[in-house]
């Protein structure tokens, strides 16, 4: 069985009923009115993301289409505006909160599908949408995290979250490098007996060279496709970036032939930009496969977000 991002088993239904009684002698007076039932808390305790998480709203960046993982048509266009993203917050309750693009905040909550609960794949409390988190912590990130996800009203991809940095506290001597983690979809489609036809997911790499006395940017990102047998997209390199001193924000394209939406576009993260965050774009030509997917030669779209850490 091929598990990748949102591809899951539907959620389990529980149902908990509440009961109240009371009692007394032949001659008293029962009171059958119980006591008012205390809201419940906004999330759960056991949903856990960042080490020590302090009450915030976290920055978002993403990229996100219309649609589902099982769509065959046309991907569309791949939105990284602000409001098709989800927004992730920490409350002074202790519990995280999710908001999904248009929706009100809700609770975040372990899925109900999965027994005994997972570490990484939540829901929003009123619904069986999933938020299916990297588990950045435990590979060192403490400001950053990276997710798949999906909604409602039709619409999934890939967003990266954490606790921006001050345009103040970026430095503006030296350089740095930072290496990370990259998620997110493709258009291209695969099947099989078990999961049907799906958008095959996207994994990889990409290293950021900061130079922050000059205010420039160069690095590349590097792709497959996330499939039972991966196949290497490539490596692009980084152009037209656009980073200056002091700037806690940085965008740019990639250096491919093919035709499509062609874009990325960040910001630091942590008190003094230990990390950041990304979301991206890329067309690619798909030449290399597998035993699992035959290349077209067609030119696609590939969509998602990036999570990177300073190097020593």
């Amino acid at each position: 069985m091929k598990t990748q991002g949102l591809q899951m088993a539907s959620a389990c239904a529980i149902a908990l009923t509440l009961t109240a009684c009371g009692g007394g002698g032949s001659d008293s007076h029962v009171n059958s009115t119980p006591p008012p039932v205390p809201p419940p808390p906004s999330g759960s305790a056991s949903v856990v993301i960042f080490p020590n998480p302090t009450p915030q709203t976290y920055t978002s960046v993403g990229a996100s289409a219309a649609g589902t993982f099982f769509d065959t048509g046309s991907l569309g266009s791949v939105s990284s505006s602000d409001a098709d993203q989800p927004h992730i917050r920490y409350t002074t309750a202790g519990y995280y909160e999710i908001q999904l693009p248009g929706k009100d905040w809700d609770g975040l909550i372990p899925h109900k599908g999965y027994l005994p609960p997972s570490e990484n794949v939540f829901q929003p409390a009123s619904s069986n949408n999933y938020f299916v988190i990297e588990q950045a912590k435990d590979k060192g990130y403490l400001y950053s995290e990276l997710a798949s996800w999906s909604d409602d009203a039709q619409r999934y991809g890939t967003v990266a979250f954490g606790s921006s940095t001050l345009p103040g506290q970026v430095p503006q001597t030296g350089s740095a490098t930072y290496q990370g983690i990259v998620g997110g979809s493709s258009d291209v489609v695969n099947s099989n007996s078990f999961d049907g036809n799906y958008r095959v997911s996207v994994a990889g790499s990409v290293d950021l060279n900061f130079n922050f006395g000059q205010g420039t940017l160069a690095g590349a990102i590097t792709l497959i496709l996330d499939d039972y047998s991966p196949d290497t997209i490539g490596t692009f390199a980084f152009k037209d970036t656009v980073f200056s001193v002091g700037s806690a924000s940085y965008s740019g394209k990639f250096d491919t032939s093919a035709t499509g939406q062609n874009y990325f576009l960040g910001q630091f993260t942590g008190p003094n930009a230990e990390e950041t965050i990304g979301a991206w774009a890329l067309p690619f030509i798909f030449t290399t496969g597998s035993s699992t997917l035959t290349p077209d030669g067609k030119a696609h779209q590939a969509f998602g977000a990036w999570i990177a850490k300073k190097g020593p």
